[in-house]
């Protein structure tokens, strides 16, 4: 049961990241989920972030390089997907690669939201490699 909700949960948000609120209800209730999105990029960043619902994060990277790869074009995907990947890249305890991939952030997409999340991750891998220093 347990399984289903985050599965519930993790599709919601998919949804809404691809539609917007309103319209991720109406994917999701329609049984639509994911499968009517086009946009390749876009099919990719939502296949890693089930993944990495699912516990898969190295797939999730995976995934996300191949979209890098193959879609560093599509601006609404790629800062989204560069990002996720700092975050997954923390997760399995890599700091030094989820801090140059947030300083890359950074420095690409100054003055944005993702840049400000980067900034934010930055200062957490500082706060965790202090700690790991000080052990």
């Amino acid at each position: 049961m347990m399984k289903k909700i985050v599965l519930f949960l993790t599709l919601f948000a998919v949804a809404e990241l691809a539609f917007g609120a309103d319209e991720a209800v109406e994917v999701l209730s329609t049984g639509q989920h994911l499968s009517g999105i086009s946009n390749p990029a876009a099919k990719l960043f939502f296949k890693a972030r089930i993944e990495r619902a699912k516990g898969e994060p190295e797939q999730a990277i995976q995934t996300l390089a191949t979209l890098i790869a193959h879609h560093a074009h599509d601006e609404r995907w790629i800062a989204k997907s560069e990002y996720m990947s700092a975050e997954l890249y923390l997760e399995l305890g890599l700091l030094d690669a989820a801090d140059v991939t947030a300083r890359q952030i950074q420095q690409l997409y100054v003055g944005t939201d993702v840049a400000k999340q980067a900034t934010a991750l930055r200062a957490k891998i500082e706060k965790l490699k202090n700690e790991m220093e000080s052990k």
